[in-house]
């Protein structure tokens, strides 16, 4: 079965995953961050729109593969709004930028793919 086939029917259980295990008492800016910019992603960051800078990678140590996802949570007293801009640094020394801004509050989970990302599964 190639990854092509694969990659899809995972990314959609993770999300179906996400929306289940989703806290009422999360912050409403929480994400699945999902990749399928086919680079293992080395620095991830997450800033908000109207930020001058991108502030520090929320990936620390870790490495985000191709068709993989990871949770990004904000702490619930964080008054940081909703629209957030996209830095993915990838493991060859590439990045891509997501700067027009991207309402994360009306999402479960954002799919990046190569110059392009995709909000999935509105909340209700």
């Amino acid at each position: 079965m190639s990854l092509k086939r694969v990659l899809p029917a995972v990314l959609v259980l993770l999300v179906a995953v996400a929306g289940a295990v989703k806290s009422r008492q999360a912050a409403r800016q929480d994400f699945w961050a999902l990749n399928s910019t086919g680079k293992a992603v080395q620095q991830f960051y997450v800033s908000p729109h109207s930020a001058r800078d991108w502030g520090s990678d929320v990936l620390g140590r870790a490495t985000l593969p191709n068709g993989m996802g990871t949770l990004i949570s904000f702490s619930p007293r964080a008054h940081v709004g909703c629209v957030f801009d996209f830095k993915l640094v990838y493991g060859d020394g590439t990045s891509d930028t997501y700067t027009q801004g991207k309402d994360v509050c009306n999402v479960l989970a954002i799919l990046f793919a190569p110059n392009e990302l995709m909000g999935l599964v509105h909340q209700q």
